[in-house]
């Protein structure tokens, strides 16, 4: 999985950017959206004293630490607890911000709702309770624990049309004309928005919209529209 822009902007939201770089909570040189030497193999610079970077530079180093250090550490819980979008990102911000969701997961030991009833528990920096780490634990949590809403397919719908009536012969077929290859062709088009032409004469492009209708439903492909072709229409829901 990979992390939404959803989960980006919480992260940004309580990271915030600053270009020159400043010492954190516990006297930790950071820079940009939180990055520090942690990540000096991925950003490959030293974060010190008086380095000053771009807003541009900042956006890379987050999204590189988050795509190839930060997301994996979360992602290699996925097998067992199998995150839905939400969980994914809120657990992305917060091993960005403590290291890893190792402690917090208890090794993949824990139930989803055990990780919920803990991050709220990580709210300390050198033992100190931080209102700053208190929200961002809360906000964590909040979308952690948001389902996610999953569009609903449309309903697929029967021909609400006139089906043809076969002739004697058992089918219609190139050749044909009259109402019934009418009515026919405005099911295939209904069916497969072919583009036929509704005149009534069963030529060449009917008869390929036949084929293609017989082919997509298992049916022989003969071109002839008959008996199976039309009792196969009337269950069909596109």
């Amino acid at each position: 999985m990979n992390i939404s822009q959803k989960g980006i902007d919480l992260i940004k939201e309580f990271e915030g950017c600053r270009t020159v770089a400043y010492l954190d909570a516990v006297n930790v040189w950071t820079i940009g959206y939180g990055t520090t030497n942690a990540d000096k193999s991925i950003t490959g610079v030293e974060i010190r004293k008086d380095l000053t970077i771009t807003k541009t530079v900042a956006e890379n180093w987050l999204k590189l630490s988050l795509n190839k250090k930060y997301a994996p550490k979360v992602e290699k819980y996925n097998n067992k607890y199998h995150f839905n979008q939400n969980q994914f990102d809120a657990l992305v911000s917060f091993a960005y911000n403590i290291g890893s969701i190792d402690q917090l997961t208890q090794n993949g030991t824990r139930t989803i709702k055990e990780i919920s009833e803990k991050i709220l528990a990580y709210d300390k920096a050198g033992g100190k309770v931080l209102a700053g780490l208190t929200r961002r634990r809360q906000a964590e949590k909040k979308l952690f624990d948001t389902p996610v809403e999953v569009e609903e397919k449309p309903k697929k719908k029967t021909y609400t049309g006139t089906f043809p009536t076969l002739p004697k012969k058992g089918y219609l077929e190139k050749g044909d004309k009259g109402e019934q290859v009418r009515l026919l062709q405005l099911f295939l088009n209904w069916y497969g928005k072919y583009g036929l032409v509704i005149d009534g004469d069963f030529g060449k492009k009917t008869e390929s919209a036949v084929k293609n209708y017989q082919a997509a439903e298992k049916l022989t492909v003969d071109g002839l529209f008959g008996a199976k072709s039309l009792a196969r229409a009337t269950k069909v829901k596109r």
